[in-house]
C-alpha cells in the first residue's frame, strides 16, 4: 500500500471513529433521550459540532422548555455606593423573586460572567423557588 492510501484509510478510519464518538457522547449528554440515528442526523446538520448540534436539538425538540424569570429586588448588605475597606472580610447579600409562572427546578444556580468578582465564587446555588416567591442569596 503507498503512503498516500494509507493515510487516506486511516484519516477515513479516524473520522467514522469520531463520529461514533460524537454520537455517544450526545446520546450520554441527552440521558439517552435520543437513538443514535437521531443523534447522527443532529450532528450531521451541524456540520459534525456536538456544542452546535445539542442547541439545535433543543431548540428543535423542546420548544416549550422556559429558563427560570428572576428580579433582582434590592441589596440587602452593603448597598449601592457603598465600600468596604480593603481586607475587610464581609458578606454580600441580593434578595431576588422568582417572577415567573412557575416553580424553579431543583439545581439553579446564579453564576458569575463579569464585573467584580467576590472572592472565588464563580457560582451559587439557589433553592427552587415557588412563583414570585423572594428569597436572600449571598455571597
Amino acid at each position: 500500500m503507498d503512503v498516500d492510501a494509507e493515510l487516506t484509510q486511516r484519516f477515513s478510519c479516524l473520522g467514522t471513529t469520531d463520529r461514533d464518538v460524537l454520537v455517544a457522547e450526545f446520546q450520554r449528554l441527552l440521558g439517552f433521550q435520543l437513538d443514535p440515528a437521531g443523534c447522527a442526523f443532529f450532528l450531521d446538520m451541524s456540520n459534525w459540532n456536538l456544542q452546535a448540534a445539542i442547541g439545535a436539538y433543543y431548540d428543535f425538540e423542546s420548544p416549550n422548555v422556559n429558563a427560570p424569570s428572576m428580579s433582582f429586588m434590592e441589596d440587602v448588605t452593603i448597598g449601592e455606593g457603598e465600600s468596604v475597606p480593603p481586607d475587610t472580610p464581609f458578606t454580600k447579600t441580593w434578595r431576588i423573586q422568582n417572577t415567573g409562572a412557575e416553580s424553579w427546578p431543583p439545581g439553579v444556580c446564579l453564576k458569575y460572567i463579569g464585573g467584580d468578582q467576590f472572592g472565588h465564587v464563580n457560582m451559587v446555588l439557589v433553592k427552587a423557588l415557588d412563583p414570585q416567591e423572594v428569597f436572600d442569596v449571598s455571597v
